[in-house]
């Protein structure tokens, strides 16, 4: 229940079994929502879920607020020099049956075998409800300065999704997409998510 204001009260929720705070404007807190991988993944051209990068969360519990957070490695072969489709995806399946609802670009790179480091963030901003918003920004930092991933040593995309129905989603996670004749390698994922 939401405490008189200027109050907040610590619980644990009976939906999730976390730790959760809620203050007197309603606004709730959750701890522990991370995910990560134990094991490589190689991803092709084919829009494919990375493992280890999935938040399952009930149902109606993304608010204002709530914040996402995904780095990975990525190490390229020499083939593949086309642009790459990372995508933030909602909904109940946790799979590539989920729909991408902020989508980033990178652009294409050389035939350079090369290492490197994607920081995936987001903002839920709201409205809660059938118009909901979601704005991500996509940064990748690589070790060929004009060659391999990307002919820019820093690639930084920022994209705002179109109005979605923010209530339903249970499952948020990052799919890849990848250029023609691309085979990547993803050695580890760490996820995190706050504010639900």
């Amino acid at each position: 229940a939401t405490p008189a204001a200027g109050q907040a009260v610590v619980a644990v929720n009976t939906t999730t079994k976390r730790i959760q705070t809620v203050d007197g404007a309603g606004f709730k807190r959750t701890l522990g929502y991370v995910n990560f991988s134990t094991a490589a993944q190689t991803i092709t051209t084919a829009r494919t879920y990375i493992t280890g990068s999935n938040i399952l969360i009930p149902a109606g519990a993304l608010q204002v607020g709530t914040m996402f957070k995904w780095t990975f490695d990525i190490t390229k072969t020499a083939a593949g020099t086309a642009a790459a489709i990372y995508d933030i995806a909602f909904g109940t399946a946790g799979t590539t049956a989920d729909t991408a609802r902020v989508s980033f670009t990178k652009p294409a790179g050389t035939a350079a075998v090369d290492c490197g480091r994607v920081e995936i963030t987001a903002v839920v901003r709201g409205p809660i409800g059938a118009t909901g918003v979601v704005a991500g920004h996509f940064e990748m930092t690589h070790n060929l300065a004009a060659t391999g991933h990307a002919l820019i040593a820093c690639v930084n995309v920022t994209t705002v999704s179109a109005a979605f129905d923010v209530t339903a989603p249970t499952n948020i996670g990052l799919c890849l997409t990848g250029g023609a004749s691309d085979s990547v390698t993803i050695q580890l994922v760490q996820t995190e998510a706050w504010n639900f």
